[in-house]
């Protein structure tokens, strides 16, 4: 670990190093270019007074005309020189500081040293991990909310199935009992008007002066009457006994 952290601080040192020397090169480079360009400057301001010698010998067309080509002339050799003096100085750098040219001192090689530095940035994937997880955990209980809806629904489905057949039967069950009650409502009546017949008869059998005829008759009518009673009872009993 101490030959780790000697190498790590050993690197960083250079890269101090190294920023420290890009730094004074360009301040050099930007004081030599302004030196270049007061002395243009300089320059065009004495240049000045020749022109307008010139101009007042001559025309101010030919003036014009001669000034164009003398100044691109007087230009050439100044940007020329220009960039002598930029190459000059820094060559003059570059062997002050030495300097190499084939690889600049600021570019990042990757070799071991480098590698095991980059082990203290790993960390900083981890928000975005932290984020994925999440998207995935929600997108989970989304799907197992969504689950749990369709499996109720499902459950209520059957439940309201079940809940439809339960109230056909009670409805079937109603009619039917509805059915056999007017049946046995119906045999009620006709035993009322047997029984009162039956009564009237023997009122006026005990009136009449022939007593056997309608003792005979009497006993036939409650013949028929207990064979119409004996055969009603057994179909209700047939209709009560089926449908259960």
């Amino acid at each position: 670990m101490s030959d780790l952290d000697s190498k790590i601080q050993e690197k960083a040192r250079r890269v101090d190093m190294d920023i420290c020397r890009r730094i004074d090169i360009t301040a050099k480079l930007c004081d030599v270019a302004q030196q270049r360009n007061s002395e243009d400057m300089s320059k065009m301001f004495n240049v000045s007074p020749a022109r307008k010698e010139r101009k007042a010998v001559s025309d101010e067309e030919n003036s014009e005309m001669d000034a164009e080509p003398s100044t691109s002339e007087e230009e050439v050799p100044g940007s020329l020189n220009i960039t002598d003096e930029m190459k000059r100085m820094l060559n003059q750098l570059r062997e002050t500081f030495e300097i190499d040219d084939d690889c600049d001192s600021l570019t990042w090689e990757e070799n071991e040293e480098t590698l095991l530095l980059w082990e203290d940035f790993a960390n900083y994937n981890m928000p975005y991990t932290l984020a994925d997880s999440q998207d995935g955990s929600l997108g989970s209980l989304i799907d197992e909310t969504e689950s749990l809806f369709k499996t109720r629904e499902q459950e209520y489905q059957e439940t309201i199935g079940q809940i439809e057949m339960e109230l056909a039967t009670a409805k079937s069950d109603m009619n039917r009992h509805l059915h056999e009650y007017m049946e046995m409502c119906s045999m009620k009546r006709g035993l009322d008007v047997q029984m009162e017949t039956c009564r009237r008869m023997i009122k006026g059998g005990r009136n009449s002066p022939s007593v056997s005829s309608v003792a005979s008759s009497d006993s036939g009518n409650t013949d028929e009457i207990q064979d119409e009673i004996s055969d009603k009872d057994a179909e209700a009993d047939q209709s009560k006994s089926g449908p259960i």
